[in-house]
Parts: structure tokens; C-alpha cells; sequence
């Protein structure tokens, strides 16, 4: 088998994981090789949600305007019980200010597929071999050599890393001894797509029925998912067959000129890596960790892992970072991960009690928390420790390891969301030129991909080398007080790094995201 031509970054798989990394690292410039075992984009969808975070990323690929035409809002989410009284709501499509989105979207994942795809092998650096399947791969001091075998027969790929974005039966996994550590959530579900239903509600329900426990979500491009629970003794082969399935949805709506798109039964798990990188091989997406789809999260994650992963790989390949930053990607997305699967399991739980005693109690608790104005957890869970000011995210600041805000700006070409007029990369926000950074440390933060730039209510002249942004809705000045700070550092992935509280701390957060690149 012939060597073939060394590559920064090897990808095993092209799925929504995949193809947002190969764009990011693609967008660096980075020398980038796809391995994907299907010729196609599957055709019929799996995941249908993505939030704020999510969308913006998405924005940072230059393709969530083309992604939109392939989404739907959805208002709430509602959890009823079996008599379809309400339970619980929780509202979902309500704006992100922080974000520039709203809140949630649902998708059409062979569109999100397509496009992503398309914005990645746009870059001339990345390089995808479709119908190929990755076999093995070895490391050694030099970097990483995976065995793949394709259409034109085998040949050996070298590389400087691989990632395994290939999904739960992960071979790169395997491959390079990643365990999997089980967080205790094994149901056996239905999932069946519907095209033309007519009469079902616009927003998600999840049926608290312990005779059966069902999910309703209303999809783009007029699609609608059920996911019924599997009762003791039915088989995944009897649940498949169209008729069944028929008689289950008949309570639901007139079947009458009704497309019974897609019908499966998967099992849902709740499972995370104990190791997501070793030596030059990690591991990203459903390789690295599978939720219960009850809060939507889990390609959003598979997405976070990417934008995470990327930046921290261009550094390291560039030697503006040395290598043992590539340790945070572990140390922040695996506990992030977690708290988003620990909720998952917490809602299903919820929605799978099938004992009617312990099911009659828990909607008794339920109307109790829905009198008390309460819901389920909205803000995002923190980050572990890993490339912040002071390693810990709220070690020096509350806002450190929460993501950054994204306002709409005005400028000579009018409103625009602030990453589109700075760029993806690194971002020093000052809320005016008080403490603006020396040319050194400027330079410094450009050799990075960042710039510094002034964000405020009022239009003003840039300082030397900066860009300055004026608050189209005003909220510059209630975010900087509000949070007791004068300047935030945001990281590519648009986490904030660290903040300087004080005109004169400003210098000092440079000087510490130096000394966590080194």
C-alpha cells in the first residue's frame, strides 16, 4: 500500500460533526482529508433541532442565512399528561440577544447535511473521499496513520491528527482504546416521520402517558416526528410494520393521504468517552458521547465539539500553541456534555414512567412546579476547566466559560451581528478606548487571528489598529455594568477567555491568554 500525501488533520466522518470541523479547520487553512464510508447524504432525517449557540457556529461557516429556508419555529414545549392536561411548559422561540438567533430551530437534517458539505470542500485544503471506510490507525511520535479502504482498494493516510467524528460505533474509538462510561438510560423507542399530517399541534408534546409515553415534534419542510415508547414484549420488528404504527397514530389524526415517511426503532442511550483524546487521535460527536433526544442536545453538541476542537488544532498545527492545549478539549466538553445528558435522562425519566401510581405522583409534582412558575433548567452549563483566565470557568469573573454576546451593530452598510463585521477569531471587547492594548500586545493577538475593538452605545472614532462597534439596540453599556467589567477576551469558539474588570487589568488578559497558549 502506497503512502499516500501527509494532511494536518484526518476526518472520519462527514456527518453534521465532520463537515462543520473540516469547514472550520478548511476556513484556517488547514490541510484537511475526509474519509466517509457513504456516497450520500442520508437522505431521511435523524436530528431535527439546533439552538442559538449552534446557529451561530453555524454563522461562522458563512451558511446559517442558507440554512434558514430549511428550518422551523416551534413556540413551546409541553408536557402533558395522559389526559392532556398541562403539565409543564417551557417556551422555546423566544430571541437569543446574546446569541443574535433565536432561541431554537427546527431543521431538516439532509439539508443541513448538503450544505454543510458544500461549504466545506468550498476551501481548496480539504479533500473528501467519499465511499471510503477508515479500518485502523496508528500512532506514532511523528503523528497518526490510518488505513482506509475505498473503491480504488486500500492505502495508508498519514497525518498529524485524526478525529473520529464517525458516529456511536465509532472505529476510531475502538481503534485507539476509548471506553465508553454508561450513565444508566436504555429505552427501546419508535421513531416514525410523518409528511401531510394535518390538525396536530405547532409546538412539541411530550405525552406523559404510562400506558405509552410519546414525543410529538413539528419539523421543516411540513414534517412531523412521533417517538412511541416500547412496552414490555413488543418487538422492534412488530412496532416497524406500517399498519401498527397506524393504529398507534390514529388517536393522533386522520391518516387519510397521510406519508408514512420513515419508521425505526432505536434505542436511546445516555453514554459519554472517558478519554476524547490520545496522543494525536480524539474523537468528536457520537463517537464521543449519546443522549436521549428529550432536550434536543444532541447534534448541538457534536457541533460544540467541533467549534471547540478546531481553533485549538489550528494553533497547535500553526506552533502558536504548544500541545498540551489540546487537554482542554477533554477537560471543557466533557463535563459540559454530561450536565446536557444528566438533563436529558432527568426529562426522560419524566416521560417514560410507565407505573400509573408512581405516574398519578409525579403530576402532582409537576402542577405543583407549574404553579410555582417553574421550569427546567434554560441556562447552559458551564464548561469544564480548561483555556481561561485562571483555568476554571468563573475562577476570576462569573462571565468567564459563558458564551459571548453577539449584538447587532450599525455600520456604513447598516445593521449587521457583530462576527460578521470581526471576524471569527480571537475578539479583545472594550466598552471604550480606556486601556486600549500597546502595539505589542496587539500584534501579539493579530498573529492569533484576533483584533481588539471598541463596543459601544454611541458612535465613536476607532482607536489605532481597532475597529469600533456601535449598539444598534443600545445594550452595550447594561452588559459591560451589568457585569461589573470593562473588557471581555472571546475565544473562536466564542467562549469568553476572560474579562478585565478595569481599564488597567486589560494588558494582564492579554498576557494570560499567552500563558495558556503556552
Amino acid at each position: 500500500m502506497a503512502l499516500a500525501p501527509a494532511c494536518d488533520v484526518l476526518l472520519a466522518g462527514f456527518g453534521p460533526t465532520g463537515a462543520t470541523l473540516a469547514g472550520l479547520l478548511g476556513r484556517a487553512g488547514r490541510r484537511v482529508r475526509v474519509i466517509e464510508p457513504e456516497a450520500e447524504v442520508y437522505r431521511l432525517p435523524r436530528a431535527v433541532h439546533c439552538d442559538a449557540e449552534v446557529m451561530r457556529i453555524f454563522q461562522t461557516l458563512g451558511v446559517a442565512r442558507a440554512l434558514l429556508p430549511h428550518t422551523r419555529i416551534v413556540e413551546s414545549c409541553v408536557f402533558w399528561s395522559a389526559e392532556r392536561e398541562v403539565l409543564l411548559e417551557a417556551p422555546l422561540a423566544h430571541d437569543d440577544h446574546q446569541q443574535g438567533w433565536t432561541s431554537d430551530y427546527m431543521f431538516h437534517q439532509p439539508s443541513l447535511e448538503a450544505i454543510l458539505r458544500e461549504a466545506a470542500c468550498a476551501h481548496p485544503s480539504v479533500e473528501v473521499s467519499l465511499g471510503a471506510q477508515l479500518v485502523d490507525v496508528e500512532q506514532d511520535e511523528d503523528g497518526a496513520v490510518a488505513r482506509v479502504r475505498g473503491p480504488q482498494g486500500e492505502e495508508r493516510i498519514r497525518a498529524r491528527f485524526v478525529v473520529g467524528c464517525d458516529g456511536a460505533a465509532s472505529t476510531v474509538r475502538r481503534r485507539a482504546g476509548m471506553a465508553l462510561e454508561d450513565l444508566g438510560f436504555d429505552e427501546p423507542w419508535v421513531v416514525v416521520d410523518l409528511r401531510g399530517a394535518r390538525g396536530l399541534p405547532d409546538r412539541c408534546i411530550q405525552l406523559c402517558d404510562p400506558a405509552r409515553p410519546t414525543t410529538l415534534v413539528p419539523c421543516a419542510h411540513g414534517l412531523y416526528r412521533f417517538e412511541l415508547m416500547l412496552r414490555p414484549g413488543e418487538t422492534d420488528e412488530e412496532m416497524a410494520r406500517p399498519e401498527r404504527l397506524r393504529a398507534l397514530l390514529a388517536p393522533w389524526l386522520d391518516l387519510a393521504g397521510v406519508e408514512l415517511v420513515r419508521a425505526a426503532v432505536y434505542r436511546f442511550h445516555a453514554v459519554v468517552a472517558r478519554d476524547w483524546m490520545r496522543g494525536r487521535v480524539a474523537i468528536a460527536g457520537d463517537a464521543a458521547h449519546q443522549t436521549p433526544p428529550f432536550l434536543g442536545q444532541g447534534m448541538c453538541a457534536g457541533i460544540r465539539d467541533a467549534a471547540n476542537l478546531a481553533w485549538k488544532l489550528d494553533l497547535v498545527l500553526r506552533g502558536q500553541a504548544d500541545a498540551a492545549l489540546l487537554a482542554s478539549y477533554a477537560s471543557e466538553r466533557a463535563p459540559h456534555v454530561r450536565s446536557f445528558i444528566e438533563r436529558a435522562v432527568a426529562a426522560g425519566r419524566i416521560v417514560c414512567t410507565q407505573d400509573p401510581a408512581l405516574a398519578a405522583l409525579r403530576d402532582v409534582e409537576l402542577r405543583a412546579r407549574r404553579a410555582r412558575g417553574e421550569g427546567f433548567p434554560s441556562e447552559l452549563p458551564d464548561p469544564g476547566p480548561g483555556c481561561f483566565q485562571g483555568r476554571k470557568p468563573g475562577a476570576a469573573h462569573p462571565h468567564v466559560g459563558r458564551l459571548a454576546p453577539q449584538p447587532r451593530v450599525r455600520g456604513a452598510g447598516g445593521k449587521a451581528l457583530c462576527d460578521d463585521r470581526t471576524g471569527p477569531g480571537f475578539r479583545l471587547v472594550l466598552r471604550d478606548a480606556r486601556g486600549w492594548p500597546d502595539a505589542e500586545r496587539r500584534r501579539r493577538l493579530e498573529a492569533l487571528g484576533g483584533r481588539a475593538l471598541v463596543w459601544s452605545d454611541a458612535p465613536g472614532e476607532a482607536p489605532p489598529g481597532g475597529l469600533q462597534l456601535e449598539d444598534a439596540a443600545g445594550r452595550a453599556g447594561a452588559f459591560f455594568a451589568g457585569h461589573g467589567i470593562h473588557a471581555f477576551l472571546a475565544r473562536p469558539d466564542h467562549v469568553t477567555f476572560g474579562v478585565a474588570k478595569a481599564p488597567g487589568d486589560v494588558a494582564a488578559l492579554l498576557d494570560a491568554l499567552d500563558a495558556a497558549l503556552r
